[in-house]
């Protein structure tokens, strides 16, 4: 591969994996975990999807093709799921251990087990500051402190002194449902762009396309365009339905295996342009509320 088409591809990847992200730190996933993760996949893609034929992957292939080393791909391999990470994994773990610690150590829990309220920081062994350098390392406490504050596990009850309120780490929540379809939308999308890439000629490939404003749309217009693709999507997605629901009733007639297939449509807007959006949406609202004011300072007729 040439130094231009991996630079081209590493930087199509920085592109892609933004929003991916922006969702892992949202919901407190370090970049040590998901680190783990994507050492798990290549070493699976290179064991499933690059074997040699009648060859067993050995580990030292793998590790040739994926740039890890050896040792890692055995750790990888004798583990049963991508998702047993150890306890020293990330930031995500450490801010566990705090709220664990404030729950269970002796020094900071009180008659009944009950945490005791601490001082950020203090001479005495027992302060905020003690506990975060016991059980998180080299974590800063001020830093540590703040996004405790923000997820609300922790709250300031008098000045410079705080109460734990639970002892899970939960950024924000997010319902199993929603985590299982982003996964199966980006999988389905990101492959079949992977196919259309590698089609040896025209017409061999899958059904791909797109269409955007040249020169961009009004901002104004974008709630008419909005609309009109959930008509005109929700329509197509139903006659397709359709059609699959009228092939449904010979599932059992044949022999011929069975394939899991689909379509999805989606509407973007590209990263850039959302403030533009909020702005406006933002705007709008303000203007809508005066109105409304106005309207009822009206005298009746």
């Amino acid at each position: 591969m040439s130094d231009s088409v991996k630079q081209g591809l590493l930087s199509a990847y920085a592109t892609l994996l933004r929003p991916l992200v922006r969702i892992l730190v949202r919901h407190g996933v370090s970049f040590n975990e998901f680190s783990e993760v994507l050492k798990g996949v290549y070493t699976d893609v290179a064991e499933s999807d690059f074997g040699i034929p009648g060859k067993r992957s050995s580990q030292s292939r793998i590790a040739i093709l994926t740039g890890l080393t050896r040792k890692d791909v055995a750790r990888l391999k004798s583990k049963k799921s991508l998702i047993g990470l150890d306890d020293d994994s990330g930031n995500l773990n450490r801010v566990t251990r705090v709220l664990v610690g404030w729950h269970t150590d002796k020094q900071y829990t009180g008659p009944y087990g009950l945490p005791l309220e601490v001082p950020f920081d203090s001479d005495n062994q027992v302060s905020f500051t003690e506990l975060v350098r016991r059980y998180s390392g080299d974590m800063a406490p001020r830093a540590m402190l703040d996004e405790l504050l923000r997820v609300r596990a922790v709250e300031e009850v008098d000045q410079g002194w705080y109460r734990v309120l639970t002892r899970s780490y939960i950024p924000e929540p997010l319902h199993a449902d929603a985590i299982e379809r982003l996964g199966g939308v980006l999988r389905n999308f990101v492959r079949t762009v992977e196919v259309n890439l590698e089609k040896k000629s025209p017409g061999t490939g899958r059904f791909e396309r797109i269409v955007y404003a040249d020169d961009g749309l009004r901002v104004d217009r974008l709630a008419d365009f909005d609309r009109l693709i959930r008509a005109k999507g929700q329509g197509f997605l139903e006659e397709l339905d359709d059609w699959l629901s009228s092939h449904a009733s010979d599932q059992s007639q044949d022999d011929f295996p069975r394939i899991q297939t689909g379509v999805g449509i989606y509407h973007y807007i590209e990263e850039e342009s959302e403030p533009i959006v909020a702005e406006y949406m933002a705007e709008t609202e303000r203007r809508e509320q005066i109105q409304n004011v106005s309207e009822k300072d009206e005298p009746n007729g």
